[in-house]
């Protein structure tokens, strides 16, 4: 892309007004959730178990979605 579509991307992003969701993964979310919730990260209330595993939510200082998942065991 060009330069100027670059810099017009980043501002959106930065912004939280344009982009996915950025995942990460965890072994465990009950402890991850309650670590970031101590150090003052404003997150999920709770985290929800869903059918690919249990995860929660929380934006950055951006406004940009971030989900951090405990991934469900392989199926059988």
């Amino acid at each position: 892309m060009s330069e100027a579509t670059a810099e017009t991307v980043r501002e959106l992003v930065s912004k939280g007004s344009a982009g996915g969701h950025l995942f990460f993964t965890t072994d465990d979310a009950v402890a991850e959730h309650a670590r970031l919730k101590a150090a003052g990260v404003d997150v999920d209330p709770e985290p929800v178990v869903q059918p690919y595993g249990t995860d929660f939510g929380l934006r950055d200082p951006f406004g940009n979605h971030v989900r951090i998942a405990q991934p469900a065991g392989a199926p059988a």
